[in-house]
């Protein structure tokens, strides 16, 4: 099945690599581009013998995020699916299912995660539960305890954080003052958001203008999706 496996990657790596474009130069990608990805990885799932539940219910989570947001629908899509992957699910595959829940519910009202993080996301966890790295090599136990979906939004976590430097980096090179406030927003300057007016949200905090970068989330979900691939649940080496 690694055939199977690599093509899915291949379609992944190129999907993810079309969006983190997309979302570098307007902050926004096309609500449909993951939907291959997803069919794709839903067939390769069935080829591969991931049971059913743990393939149905990223996938049904993908296609509700198509629907206009209603927070209480949005909840109880989440919460039961939730419930019925684990009554469906066989046992062992408790930590796969809570980790999709948790990337579903951390897009409500797009506050943490943009529908677009949240679909590329949901899509790699309908095509991937296990790193190639492991069709190669068989894992430790170790490893093994941890699926895939958890190593990558354990490995994005991370990965985000280069954002936040990148941003404290452009506040020390325009020559803002250093504070909280410039781990996520830069001063006011009408000239530079006019210039790049898509990758600025102008927010009021504490009576003063800011402006806060719109960091383009599907490259850290790029670079943390190869390092998983390849390097598995490399935090436990």
């Amino acid at each position: 099945m690694l055939d199977v496996t690599i093509t899915v990657f291949a379609i992944a790596i190129l999907t993810l690599s079309i969006a983190a474009l997309q979302d570098i130069r307007s902050r926004e990608i096309d609500k449909f581009i993951f939907i291959p990805l997803v069919l794709v990885g839903f067939i390769g799932g069935v080829f591969n013998g991931i049971p059913l539940p743990l393939l149905i219910l990223p996938a049904v989570l993908f296609v509700s995020l198509f629907v206009k947001f209603v927070p209480w629908i949005y909840t109880f899509i989440g919460i039961s699916g939730f419930a019925l992957s684990l009554y469906f699910s066989p046992p062992g595959y408790f930590l796969e299912i809570l980790v999709i829940f948790i990337i579903y519910i951390m897009g409500i009202g797009e506050k943490l995660f943009g529908y677009g993080d949240v679909k590329a996301l949901l899509a790699l966890s309908v095509s991937f539960f296990t790193p190639i790295i492991y069709s190669i090599r068989a894992p430790t136990y170790i490893e093994s305890i941890f699926p895939f979906d958890f190593s990558l939004l354990f490995t994005l976590s991370l990965v985000s954080l280069l954002s936040v430097i990148y941003i404290l980096l452009l506040s020390f090179l325009s020559g803002d003052k250093i504070s909280f406030y410039s781990l996520f927003s830069f001063n006011y300057d009408e000239e530079k958001l006019k210039k790049s007016p898509n990758k600025y949200r102008v927010r009021e905090i504490g009576g003063k203008k800011v402006m806060v970068y719109g960091i383009p989330f599907i490259v850290p979900i790029l670079i943390s999706f190869i390092i998983v691939s390849f390097f598995g649940s490399w935090y436990v080496l």
